[in-house]
């Protein structure tokens, strides 16, 4: 209960600190900038771009567009590995190549560090902030993969000094789907994978998402669940009548989930849902969250302690924002795409056939409907089942037959169940831990000795077969 409150101390300040920042965004946004520009100079994190093909697939189509690429060369050695940060739905800013478990394997291997941006992500446009739908046509997880493979064939053939060396690739989320499936179609190209939350098994239905939510809450107490519920549910009635919305925009007007006098009711419920989801929560935040609710007055309804909750974890864990630059605008765009052509996996709910803390429904048909209606004339809910078939018929779903690829999956990751949670195979072991998405990737100082110990293991287990598979190189490096 001690470290509980101390972590209850630490939301609040934050929070309170965020109150006093709302006013100066735009300067906060800027420090942050330069002290990103700052931390890339230090570490000696360059920028790069590469010529690629736009069509792996067509000989005959000569067009090609510009990947962006981060390149850190301070802990290289030649002979050293190459290890690589693949990008996802994102714009790629080089973190990953300062902080946490890769910045260690490549001072432990005398590593180069890369981070490789998506193509239709970031700044990595194949055909510049302007494109139309049919020109997402590209935009293909048969592609993305085809790019890696490309990159590390060319950016090892341009640096002698990598002639040697071991290819290392990380993903964690969508990325992991792609560093997993490396090792099936490149293996003689990519020597180890780590992937971290990556949820494998596509499929057009997927109410697993809130169950996981409702599960988590519910583990720490019934009455806590029971909260989430009916505050919830005690929001959805209330917004049936004018005084009961009125009394709901009052009760989240300080939350950092956009305007809420503009939002309808379904805008409000939803930005409620997407704030108690638990993908991206510290350790024991839950246990926090139930705590900072049952701390309010006895007397508060449910509701009322749902939003007092929901203003909260609005601020500190950024759930929801209410400004967003063009930038991100083009990554939602490029995502849902893929969503409506190759992935699905919609996040229903159903209160018939599933258990979730939410009084309302979300079919699948009404997500396929909106991708119709996002992308029409190009998707289809033909083309997204026939995207969906094809992913599970090239890469095996769930259980894909791998060798030298490391899995962590998070027991409070809302995508766990699209993995499989027992190893694929003696040299392809998933470990699960307590933990969220990808909690395993970036250090914290709140990380369980669990996620400390995993993160050890799988360094141990890497440097394991980088022995196995360059055994003279190894023995050199010890004896220097």
């Amino acid at each position: 209960m001690k470290e509980v409150f101390y972590v209850l101390c630490a939301i609040a300040i934050a929070a309170c600190a965020e109150d006093d920042a709302q006013t100066n965004s735009t300067a906060i946004a800027d420090q942050s900038i330069d002290f990103m520009k700052y931390l890339m100079k230090r570490y000696k994190v360059k920028e790069h771009w590469m010529t690629v093909p736009l069509d792996h697939f067509n000989l005959f189509d000569n067009r090609t567009w510009q990947m962006r690429y981060l390149v850190s060369e301070r802990l290289f050695k030649p002979g050293g590995p190459i290890i690589i940060e693949v990008g996802g739905e994102w714009t790629i800013d080089g973190t990953s190549l300062i902080m946490g478990s890769l910045a260690e394997l490549a001072r432990d291997h005398h590593g180069m560090l890369v981070e490789t941006e998506h193509r239709y992500y970031g700044e990595s446009l194949p055909f510049g902030k302007n494109f139309t739908v049919e020109q997402y046509k590209y935009l293909q997880m048969e592609q993305a993969l085809e790019d890696i493979a490309y990159f590390i064939e060319k950016f090892k053939a341009a640096n002698p000094a990598l002639n040697n060396s071991k290819v290392i690739i990380h993903g964690c989320s969508y990325p992991g789907m792609l560093v997993t499936w490396m090792r099936i179609r490149f293996p003689h190209i990519v020597d180890i994978s780590y992937a971290s939350s990556a949820p494998l098994g596509v499929g057009l239905d997927y109410p697993e998402f809130f169950e996981v939510v409702n599960d988590v809450y519910a583990n720490v107490s019934g009455e806590c669940i029971e909260t989430v519920r009916v505050g919830f549910n005690e929001t959805t009635h209330l917004l049936k009548t004018h005084d009961g919305r009125t009394k709901v925009r009052e009760a989240f007007k300080g939350w950092t989930c956009g305007d809420i006098d503009e939002m309808n009711s379904m805008e409000i419920l939803g930005k409620i849902i997407m704030v108690l989801n638990v993908m991206h929560d510290p350790s024991q935040y839950e246990e926090v969250a139930c705590l900072s609710m049952s701390l309010d007055d006895d007397e508060l309804k449910a509701f009322q302690r749902l939003a007092n909750f929901i203003t909260l974890k609005s601020k500190h864990i950024a759930s929801c924002k209410s400004e967003a630059s063009a930038e991100p605008d083009i990554n939602s765009k490029s995502w849902a795409y893929q969503t409506c052509t190759e992935m699905g996996t919609f996040q229903t709910l159903n209160r018939k056939n599933s258990h979730h803390p939410f009084e309302m429904d979300m079919s699948v048909e009404e997500s396929v409907q909106e991708c119709v209606g996002e992308f029409g004339g190009v998707v289809t809910e033909h083309v997204l089942r026939t995207g969906i078939e094809r992913v599970i018929r090239r890469y095996g779903g769930k259980k894909p037959k791998v060798t030298k690829v490391v899995s962590i999956q998070g027991t409070h990751d809302p995508w766990k169940h699209l993995a499989h949670l027992e190893d694929y195979g003696p040299e392809a072991p998933v470990w699960v831990i307590d933990g969220s998405h990808c909690a395993d990737v970036t250090p914290r100082d709140d990380d369980s000795e669990q996620v400390v110990e995993v993160r050890a293991r799988v360094k141990n287990l890497i440097t394991k077969w980088l022995k196995e598979i360059s055994p003279e190189e190894e023995e050199e490096k010890e004896e220097v």
